[in-house]
């Protein structure tokens, strides 16, 4: 057998029979099913949310149409058949669309922005920013904190666990009197070191592998279906653990004590992982700054002008000829036209100042992707939310997909209601329908595996130096 093979043997032995094997491996167990079910529940209870607003907007939308089939003749149903029949009332009030930002299989395993963000939004007749700069109550401390998920696992504690096992690969050696007789055996410097690596990186990807299992099972993942996404996530994971093997390889390479590398591994850990990513934020909030209550205040501050009706509903004709129709020959009541048009006055100024604000955004996530180099558990975090599609840039994509529902809404309704149309039963069945277009299958992980696979490289050949 190749003295390879054989010390890899050895090794094997000789960490099975230590307890530190077995309570590393019971510790990452736990907190990788733990991991599972939290986002397992978290995402099943927005799911049973997302389900009962459906049910809510069936309800209502089946209701309206049974009023648009009533005899309009019979007192008893004039008020309800007015209501189903008006197209500002089905637009507005009764007959909103429900918008929701679906959870893909892998959410649960990377929670990322879904508590942050909204994942559902109400299209109705009102200016589209209204509706996005709306908030629900939630407790800040709690956003703070986070979410114990599989990628939390992954990027926080993986790391531990692998410098816990191989923090003394070579000192343990020298500490027990046995580095002369390993020397003495045909085997160089650097096999000795790579072998015991090999073997504890072995075991990492094991447990990866059947966690991955797990996830498929628990989560109910179709493999047929999002088996693509599924392994990408597991090869990020692999290729972050093998960045972190890389670190482990180059502090070992200097050949210190034990305590050495324990004490630089973690100081690496906590640089890495906490110091450096809260670091840029700090930097960020300060040279970068993004205040998104400025535009919730604008959104109130300019809805309340009060402005002569002529002066709102010029521009409105200008921008829309076709809904034009002199006030004395048609009659509404009540009478919405300039409600419409202070709506989409407030859409027309507020546009260029969110394109602004959405700006800001993307350079400040372009700081981020500079400073990613550097910075591997933030580039390993954004591929886990970018393929879970719970990103900052998922939230994005799925905000632009409500304001073209809210065009493609409103543009049904509005049009018959400066046309004095009624909606008939059959119109029910021609009402836009909301269809949520994932951005996960699209996101391209190759330029983050990239980085790390730099680093990593940069890493071993380091160590790969310093053991000649």
């Amino acid at each position: 057998m190749h003295p390879f093979f054989l010390l890899l043997r050895n090794d094997w032995r000789l960490l099975k029979r230590g307890r530190s094997l077995t309570i590393v491996s019971l510790l990452a167990l736990l907190a990788g099913v733990y991991a599972l079910f939290y986002g397992k529940t978290f995402v099943e209870r927005q799911q049973a949310t997302i389900t009962e607003l459906q049910q809510n907007e069936r309800a209502r939308l089946d209701s309206l149409l049974i009023w648009a089939k009533l005899d309009p003749t019979v007192a008893a149903n004039r008020e309800k058949w007015e209501k189903a029949t008006s197209p500002y009332d089905v637009n507005v009030p009764e007959g909103y669309r429900t918008t929701m930002h679906e959870p893909s299989a892998l959410t649960p395993l990377s929670l990322g922005m879904r508590d942050l963000f909204p994942y559902y939004h109400d299209v109705m007749g009102r200016a589209i920013y209204r509706q996005l700069f709306q908030q629900e109550i939630a407790n800040p401390q709690k956003l703070a904190v986070g979410h114990f998920d599989w990628a939390f696992v992954v990027i926080f504690l993986l790391p531990l666990l692998l410098i816990a096992l191989s923090y003394n690969l070579l000192s343990v050696e020298k500490e027990q009197g046995t580095y002369a007789l390993l020397r003495s055996q045909p085997i160089t410097l650097r096999q000795i070191v790579l072998a015991k690596l090999v073997l504890r990186l072995g075991l990492l990807m094991g447990f990866l592998v059947l966690m991955t299992g797990l996830a498929i099972g628990l989560l109910g993942i179709d493999v047929g279906e999002d088996g693509a996404l599924t392994a990408r996530f597991f090869v990020v994971s692999a290729m972050y653990s093998l960045f972190w093997a890389g670190v482990v390889f180059a502090v070992v390479s200097f050949q210190k004590t034990s305590a050495f590398n324990a004490l630089m591994l973690l100081g690496c850990w906590l640089v890495l992982v906490l110091a450096l990513p809260t670091l840029l934020h700090q930097v960020l909030t300060v040279r970068q700054p993004i205040d998104r209550s400025t535009f919730e205040n604008l959104v109130r501050d300019e809805y309340g002008q009060e402005q002569p009706d002529s002066v709102v509903l010029k521009p409105y004709y200008a921008r829309y000829p076709d809904r034009y129709f002199p006030r004395d020959t048609i009659k509404r009541t009540p009478d919405l036209r300039v409600y419409y048009a202070r709506n989409d006055q407030l859409d027309q100024i507020l546009t260029p100042l969110v394109g602004q604000y959405e700006a800001a955004v993307a350079a400040r996530e372009a700081t981020v992707s500079d400073w990613s180099w550097v910075l591997p558990a933030v580039t390993a975090q954004e591929l886990f939310n970018g393929l879970a599609g719970t990103s900052a840039a998922a939230h994005r994509a799925y905000i632009g997909q409500v304001r073209d529902f809210h065009r493609l809404w409103n543009g049904f309704f509005v049009p018959k209601y400066f046309k004095n149309q009624r909606l008939t039963a059959a119109d029910y069945a021609q009402f836009p329908v909301w269809q949520f277009r994932s951005a996960a299958p699209d996101v391209a992980v190759g330029p983050g595996l990239l980085k790390l696979l730099l680093l990593t490289v940069i890493l071993f050949g380091l160590g790969w130096w310093k053991l000649k």
